[in-house]
């Protein structure tokens, strides 16, 4: 598929969509808005969106749905979800964290937040196999998940006193006397502002900022007499410079608001197209207008013309845990739904391990999805929920949403709608559950 013209376009790109007779408010349309901002729709949610148009679907996009899938109202859910972490899934190690994560996605009220999360676990890339304590990742992923669609500079200034980022990056061992640049050279090349935007003479001198942190008995503490309380220049600034200090530096710099904005272009709009300054720069602009408020980019994106483009669809590839979450909601398999701590294995297999990506700079993403290894993964993991027919009968959810007389077409409507060219539906025949199989197993249904 061809790039959109709208990419070279930055003023008709970021203007508001809407619905036309050339340029309608369809299904395609709906389910496109589903699988980027969240993890795909049940055939009620995408109906139900259809009627309601782009503005109240957005809406609910942004601001969540009153009540979790398992019925119960928001609150009540994030704090049984909340429980569920601290308990159970601290006390289960990496597996009982990605389970509970897991859970909490599937039946979660708000998909977007938990897809934001995804993003800032993958941004402040923090493994357990180093950290080692399940309740330190624990806490990190609880402050991405409340720092999700609000401040990034509350955020950058918190991940520096968190203490799962501190021991990952060894910054507990940062001394007056001898500062380790770690994080201070991650924050500036992986968190805020990419390669190139800063001098190593930067990175000595920041370090020296973040001296003096320590983790006593897992809780955040400061040690004056290792802290490095002279004077410091970092990007052309000069002063007795602390970590909440730093934070402020990198924040002022144009290059971070577009490095951001650049990689919430990769999770929501694009990883083929590589964006042009000129169609980065309205992004940044409003991220630093807002002070940050991660809210405004998101829905800035959600709303355009360009994130609605045909040519905008499938130029991601689905993350494992997008595979998998977003194929159970869609299928509504729920009440039960499957053992998740099964589906976090499903997705190791599949390349994605919550709570340990392979680096601080998390997960490559993209293409490395997909291998001979991790394709014959993600085919078996579709097909044994197929296969597990205590929880799901692929013939009567055809037939709940009045699709009996045809349930191939149903399969391509809930999951792929336009991916597919005629010689591709011509194939996919037989019962609900082959069509479904077909659907689940084929190349298009990889993407996002």
């Amino acid at each position: 598929m061809q790039s959109s013209p709208l990419l070279n376009d930055p003023d008709r790109a970021w203007c508001r969509f809407e619905p036309s007779g050339e340029e309608p408010w369809d299904l395609p349309r709906v389910a496109h808005l589903h699988r980027r901002a969240g993890f795909s729709a049940s055939w009620d949610a995408l109906q139900r969106d259809l009627g309601d148009g782009p503005e109240a679907s957005i809406d609910r996009i942004l601001d969540g749905e009153p009540s979790a899938l398992d019925g119960s109202p928001a609150a009540e859910f994030d704090r049984l979800m909340d429980a569920l972490a601290r308990g159970p899934g601290a006390a289960g190690g990496a597996a009982g964290l990605q389970a509970s994560w897991l859970y909490r996605m599937i039946h979660t009220p708000h998909p977007l937040r938990e897809r934001m999360t995804l993003f800032w676990h993958d941004h402040f890339a923090t493994s357990i196999e180093k950290v080692g304590d399940p309740d330190l990742m624990r806490r990190q992923v609880d402050l991405l998940r409340r720092c999700s669609l609000g401040s990034f500079a509350e955020l950058l200034r918190t991940i520096a006193r968190d203490p799962a980022m501190l021991i990952w990056l060894d910054a507990t061992e940062s001394k007056r006397q001898h500062p380790n640049e770690n994080y201070a050279r991650e924050v500036m090349e992986l968190f805020t502002l990419g390669r190139g935007q800063y001098t190593e003479r930067d990175i000595q001198e920041a370090a020296r900022a973040f001296t003096g942190t320590v983790v006593v008995r897992g809780r955040y503490r400061h040690d004056p007499r290792q802290f490095d309380d002279g004077e410091k220049t970092v990007l052309g600034r000069t002063g007795r410079f602390d970590g909440d200090a730093i934070a402020d530096i990198l924040l002022d710099q144009p290059s971070c608001a577009r490095f951001l904005c650049r990689k919430l272009f990769s999770w929501f709009v694009s990883e083929v197209d590589e964006p042009s300054d000129a169609l980065i720069e309205p992004l940044a602009l409003a991220y630093r207008d807002s002070d940050y408020d991660t809210r405004v980019p998101v829905a800035m994106i959600l709303r355009s013309r360009l994130f609605f483009d045909p040519a905008i669809r499938r130029r991601r590839v689905k993350s494992p845990v997008e595979f998998a979450v977003g194929t159970i909601r869609a299928l509504e398999i729920l009440a039960p739904t499957v053992s998740t701590q099964e589906l976090a294995e499903a997705c190791t297999r599949m390349g994605q391990a919550l709570y340990a990506p392979p680096s601080v700079a998390g997960w490559d993403g993209g293409p490395a999805w997909i291998n001979t290894a991790t394709i014959l993964a993600r085919s078996n993991a579709a097909l044994a929920l197929l296969d597990d027919r205590r929880r799901f009968d692929p013939e009567a959810l055809a037939s709940r949403h009045g699709r009996s007389d045809d349930p191939a077409g149903f399969f391509v409507d809930l999951l792929v709608q336009d991916a597919f060219g005629p010689d591709v539906l011509d194939r996919i025949r037989g019962s609900a559950r082959e069509a479904a199989a077909l659907v689940l197993t084929s190349p298009e249904y990889q993407l996002s």
